[in-house]
This record gives structure tokens, C-alpha cells and sequence, in this order.
């Protein structure tokens, strides 16, 4: 899943501005990268594009961490 999570802090760092260092796969996007919603989004719509997955809003609402996210697309992926 390194993969996965690579791309996903990238495209953090892209929309979000965040230091690549301070994102791990225990980071919490609204508590601990304290990300708004708006940026949740725009994170979540690129990487549906670069995977070419659908995330609906129930998946969206389980997603607290970075890692939550990493095998929500691992399981997509498939």
C-alpha cells in the first residue's frame, strides 16, 4: 500500500499546502492536518480521477485517517 499512500500524500501536499513530513498514515485530515471539508473534497475528487475509482458519501463519512483512505482505495483498486 506505500504506493497508494505516496500518491495520496501528494495530492494532500498539492491541494492542501501541508508539509509532505508532517502527513503519515495515522494522520486525521480534520484533527490532525486540520483540513476543511472544501479540501477533503478536492483531495478526494483527484484521487478518484489518478485511481479511476467512485467514492460515495457513506465511504467518504467513514474516512477519518490517511490510512482509512489508503485501503478504501486498496479494496476499489481491485
Amino acid at each position: 500500500m506505500n504506493e497508494i499512500f505516496n500518491v495520496i500524500a501528494d495530492v494532500i501536499v498539492d491541494v492542501a499546502d501541508i508539509a509532505r513530513d508532517d502527513i503519515t498514515e495515522e494522520s486525521e485530515f480534520i484533527d490532525t492536518l486540520d483540513l476543511s471539508s472544501l479540501e477533503i473534497m478536492a483531495i478526494v475528487a483527484k484521487l478518484e480521477k489518478e485511481f479511476s475509482i467512485d467514492i460515495d458519501e457513506d465511504e467518504l463519512l467513514s474516512i477519518a485517517t490517511v490510512k482509512d483512505l489508503e485501503k478504501l482505495i486498496a479494496s476499489k483498486k481491485q
